[in-house]
């Protein structure tokens, strides 16, 4: 079974790709941040990013899901639902969208799908 330290691990290898973006949404607002390369686990919340400059905060409860997925006109990305099935971020890899062929890179999308294609199926904590 997959529990919270692989999907801990999925983020932090996710971030270290570079050229990443994390996406929270909820029912009013929207927030895309590039450039977080760091995952620091506290007590009860998760930081992406450093504290003091751009980060984002996640708690992962038990149940909680992370999927991957890539589609032909938007780049791939590695998403985390809540117990509820509600999507609390999603971390998007810039340059594997085949519709925005000036930015497409393959070598890329393919090294992300090696690396991050096994998270297809759910998998919860």
């Amino acid at each position: 079974m997959t529990g919270r330290v692989q999907i801990l691990a999925a983020l932090e290898a996710a971030l270290a790709c570079g050229e990443t973006s994390v996406i929270v949404r909820s029912s009013g607002a929207i927030a895309e941040v590039h450039g977080l390369v760091t995952l620091r686990q506290g007590a009860e919340w998760v930081t992406l990013g450093e504290e003091g400059q751009t980060h984002v905060h996640l708690k992962i409860e038990e149940r909680s899901t992370l999927r991957y997925r890539r589609h032909d006109e938007a780049n791939a990305v590695l998403e985390l639902a809540g117990p509820d099935g509600s999507l609390l971020c999603r971390v998007t890899f810039r340059g594997t969208n085949r519709a925005k062929t000036e930015q497409y890179c393959p070598e890329r999308a393919a090294k992300v799908h090696e690396q991050f294609g096994c998270w297809v199926e759910c998998a919860g904590i």
